[in-house]
C-alpha cells in the first residue's frame, strides 16, 4: 500500500515537472518572438517623429520624402495642413493609434518615474502612426491628432508586441 502511495506522487510530481518545462519553454518562445512552429516573427519598433520629419511642408500640399526604407522612400501626402496619406514603395501601411505619446524624444516613448513606480506618460488625445512593416521592422511615423485628417480613415490600436 504505501509503494503504491509513493508510486504516485512520484509520478504526480514528474507530471508537474514536465508541465512546467512545457509552459516555461512556450512563454521562452512568446518573449523570443516565436510561433507555435518554432518560426520567427518577432519585429524591431522603430518609431520616427512624423511632425519633426515634415517640418515646413506640413503647411505644403503634396507628397514629401520623409525618410528611407531600405531602399524604399518614405514619402508623407499632406493636403490643407494635414497628412493624409504615406507610403514607403511596395510595404504595405498600417493606421494605428495610441494615447502613449510616441517619438516624441529620440528614444520613442517618455516614461516618468511616479510615486516610486514606473508609468508611461499617458494623454487624452491619441497619436497617429502610420506603420510599415518590410518582415523584420515595424517602423512608425508618428503625429499628434493636430496633423492627421483621422475622421475619414479607420484606425487600429498600436500593439507594441507585434
Amino acid at each position: 500500500m504505501a509503494m503504491k502511495n509513493v508510486w504516485t506522487t512520484v509520478l504526480a510530481c514528474a507530471t508537474l515537472l514536465v508541465a512546467g518545462d512545457l509552459a516555461l519553454a512556450r512563454n521562452a518562445e512568446r518573449e523570443k518572438g516565436s510561433d507555435h512552429n518554432g518560426q520567427e516573427h518577432g519585429h524591431k519598433h522603430a518609431h520616427m517623429n512624423g511632425h519633426n520629419l515634415l517640418g515646413e511642408k506640413l503647411k505644403q500640399d503634396g507628397k514629401h520624402e520623409v525618410g528611407k526604407l531600405a531602399n524604399r522612400s518614405v514619402t508623407a501626402e499632406v493636403k490643407k495642413g494635414k497628412v493624409t496619406n504615406m507610403a514607403a514603395g511596395d510595404l504595405p501601411m498600417k493606421r494605428v493609434r495610441t494615447k502613449m505619446k510616441m517619438a516624441m524624444t529620440e528614444g520613442g516613448i517618455i516614461p516618468v518615474a511616479w510615486g516610486g513606480a514606473l508609468q508611461l506618460v499617458q494623454y487624452e488625445d491619441y497619436y497617429y502612426g502610420y506603420c510599415f512593416d518590410d518582415g523584420f521592422n515595424f517602423t512608425c511615423y508618428w503625429y499628434p491628432a493636430s496633423d492627421i485628417d483621422y475622421v475619414d480613415y479607420s484606425w487600429n490600436e498600436y500593439d507594441p508586441y507585434y
